[in-house]
């Protein structure tokens, strides 16, 4: 394993003390037990995660009503979606820095906070431009807990619970993405207009507006939890990492924190780590010094050992989301399309690229002029993704019991290889119930491997280049599904097979370049 902070200069005893009252940082977060502090962390982290989740899905169900209010052309829809893609692919780098350098707990609740405020500037928005403008803002603010929730959470974690509790707050972007079409099949048919000064607020800015809320809560909520007792370690505080571990085993134990037996911390080479010394002064924003840290960590990622292990990560997760963010945003459509023909041709079969190949095309357009409005939706549009999003929670209740269980790359190799498997099999599907079993197997598997490469990232790079390493790799997973977009967008009524044969074989490259990942003991 490379996860250690050895790279950091520490301040050093060389007294002897009774072996008991002291532990490297693996062994001590050990003796904090794992029980009520993790869970309400787990929870809380799951919450930020679910908010990142809402954000990250909430264009599909808004853009119907709001190309219908705002006269969107379909080039401007299109552009909604990457600009959001954009702002995460910019945030990526800022945030993945200024985390290893001021601390996870602060970037993620002051850019949570952030975009709840963006939520509701974006609610408020009366043309493409200013919508465009906040959903870009949007996936800058949004892109920090998106990613790094996972470092944040998976610090205060030993080994053995690090990867189960990542994969169970995986369980939590699933359920924001169950909550999205409740949300707005409820909301979005609502036919009230309020109008106040020229400014018009109907149901799709309401559903926007609450999609913001669980930021604005969580991010209160999460200062009463700790900074990350790692990254304290990371930034020469020891007695501040000690009095959080100390917190975590009352929380654990319900003893008191006195009762905590560690007392000193130590190094690789078995050297205490001075409680007394001078611990380093809070950072102040400096942007020559921020850009110095920037090249700094960037140096160490592309450096022996780690620059193999970034390098991998990154493309891993290029393929992957290339895979979730392409073929799993077109699914809708695609269900859509099945509906339309099967509605006026019952007795004609068809594969999925003869159907978009030779389907009329003023059957679609019919059809979405009878089921969608600026009020409206297609209702079995949502029907699927309930059922498909409801479907991918038994993969993450599975991976999480799993994690500790098997190898490192087991999960995400395994998982990977389903989903580039079952996105070839969408290609021969000829019924709207046969693609809607494929596509519940295929987002079980691509999401799947989506948190358990999160996991394996946590777990694989040291703590001063983590927030860094995930940032980075997910940074490049967001480029895939730009690229996948935009890739589907240009060729899907052009040649079918191009799109969904790419996919497939991007996803199962995916999956044998997870046989790479270093593998953890079982």
């Amino acid at each position: 394993m490379v996860n250690q902070v050895t790279s950091i200069s520490f301040s050093i005893e060389n007294n002897s003390h009774s072996k008991e009252e002291t532990a490297d940082y693996e062994k001590a977060l050990k003796l904090c037990g794992y029980g009520s502090f993790h869970y309400k962390f787990v929870f809380v982290c799951g919450i930020m995660f679910l908010s990142a989740g809402l954000q990250n899905g909430v264009n599909a169900y808004i853009l119907p009503a709001a190309g219908c209010d705002l006269q969107l052309s379909s080039e401007e829809k299109g552009f909604l979606n990457v600009a959001f893609l954009v702002g995460g692919v910019v945030s990526s780098l800022v945030w993945g820095i200024a985390s290893d350098v001021y601390g996870r707990k602060n970037i993620l609740l002051g850019t949570l906070m952030a975009d709840s405020f963006v939520c509701l500037m974006a609610s408020l928005s009366q043309s493409f431009t200013m919508l465009l403008c906040f959903r870009t803002i949007s996936g800058f603010t949004i892109g920090a807990p998106g990613a790094l929730v996972f470092a944040y959470l998976g610090e205060f974690h030993s080994e053995k619970q690090r990867s189960k509790s990542i994969c169970y707050v995986g369980f939590f972007w699933t359920i924001s993405w169950l909550i999205l079409p409740g949300l707005a099949w409820i909301i979005i048919p609502l036919t009230f207009s309020l109008k106040v000064y020229g400014y018009i607020f109907n149901s799709w800015r309401l559903f926007l507006l609450l999609t913001g809320i669980p930021s604005f809560i969580i991010s209160f909520i999460g200062m009463n939890y700790p900074e990350s007792p790692k990254f304290l370690l990371a930034k020469n505080k020891p007695e501040e990492a000690l009095r959080v571990l100390r917190k975590i085993y009352a929380g654990n134990t319900g003893r008191d924190e006195s009762d905590y037996p560690v007392k000193y911390l130590i190094n690789d080479d078995g050297l205490i780590l001075n409680t007394k010394g001078k611990e380093s002064e809070e950072e102040e924003f400096n942007l020559t010094k921020f850009l110095k840290n920037i090249w700094k960590q960037i140096r160490a990622l592309c450096s022996p050992p780690l620059l193999k292990y970034i390098f991998l990560s990154c493309l891993i997760f290029f393929l992957n989301m290339f895979g979730y963010y392409g073929l799993g945003l077109w699914l809708p459509e695609l269900f859509n399309r099945f509906e339309s023909h099967y509605k006026h041709h019952p007795n004609i079969s068809v594969t999925v690229c003869e159907l978009i190949n030779n389907a009329n095309k003023s059957d679609v357009l019919n059809l979405s002029k009878r089921d969608l409005s600026c009020t409206g939706m297609n209702e079995q549009v949502f029907v699927n993704t309930l059922i498909i999003n409801a479907i991918c929670l038994l993969g993450n209740i599975t991976s999480g019991f799993l994690a500790d269980r098997v190898g490192r790359r087991t999960i995400p190799v395994t998982t990977m290889l389903v989903a580039g498997i079952a996105s070839l099999a969408i290609y021969f599907v000829r019924t709207s119930l046969q693609n809607l079993i494929v596509s519940c197997i295929f987002s079980l598997a691509i999401a799947t491997a989506n948190f358990a490469l999160s996991g394996a990232v946590v777990d694989i790079f040291p703590t001063h280049v983590g927030a860094m390493a995930i940032c980075l790799s997910v940074c490049f997973g967001r480029i895939g599904a730009i690229v996948s977009n935009l890739i589907f967008g240009m060729l899907l009524d052009i040649s079918c097979d191009i799109p969904i044969f790419l996919v497939a074989s991007m996803v199962l490259l995916g999956g044998f370049l997870g046989f790479l990942i270093p593998q953890s003991k079982s």
